[in-house]
């Protein structure tokens, strides 16, 4: 299992079905916190049901639909980083993400997300990364304004959470956008 070392206290480890229980501990520890911005907090009942959402999604890795990984913050379970909708044919992705209510705030995601842009560009190839967040979330849409994503849009109604319709920041960053700023 190749770890991904991002600096002394974080790092990206390839998902695997093994990961199910901490990151289900983790979720059903921190519902309130996510059920705030994460429409599948509710679904995610049980460990079975982590289990087979990471079983799904390693499926759709296998045939290079999505790149799932598992935040490990200090040694613990602390969330996921993903990139999903992969499109072969557009060379895009989106990028998706949560951390532990207890594992926010100390620019740990921004750093996850910075490895994630050189995987998604270096490794997976892909033109342009995605990310939407509920426009109320103003914590995820740090984390891509720190990384200096352009809004392209705010899409009215577009996220279904909690029963309401709520409105959505697009952001998105290009290889060459990207490429560039490694250069200076």
């Amino acid at each position: 299992m190749f770890i991904n070392i991002i600096d002394k206290h974080i790092s990206l480890k390839p998902t695997e079905v093994a990961d199910a229980e901490p990151l289900f501990d983790l979720v059903d520890h921190n519902r309130d916190h996510l059920k705030s911005w994460m429409p599948w907090v509710d679904a995610t009942a049980t460990v079975q049901d982590e289990r087979h959402f990471i079983e799904s999604m390693l499926t759709k890795q296998a045939h290079g639909q999505v790149f799932i990984t598992t935040i490990i913050v200090d040694g613990e379970v602390a969330g996921m980083l993903d990139l999903h909708n992969i499109s072969v044919i557009n060379h895009n992705g989106e990028i998706g993400y949560w951390l532990g209510q207890k594992y926010t705030g100390r620019g740990g995601m921004t750093k996850a997300l910075e490895r994630l842009e050189e995987i998604a560009f270096t490794e997976l190839d892909l033109h342009k990364v995605i990310l939407g967040a509920d426009v109320a979330n103003k914590a995820s849409r740090a984390v891509a304004e720190r990384r200096q994503y352009h809004l392209d849009a705010t899409l009215p109604e577009n996220i279904l959470l909690n029963g309401q319709y709520r409105d959505e920041a697009i952001y998105s960053l290009t290889v060459d956008e990207w490429s560039k700023r490694q250069d200076d």
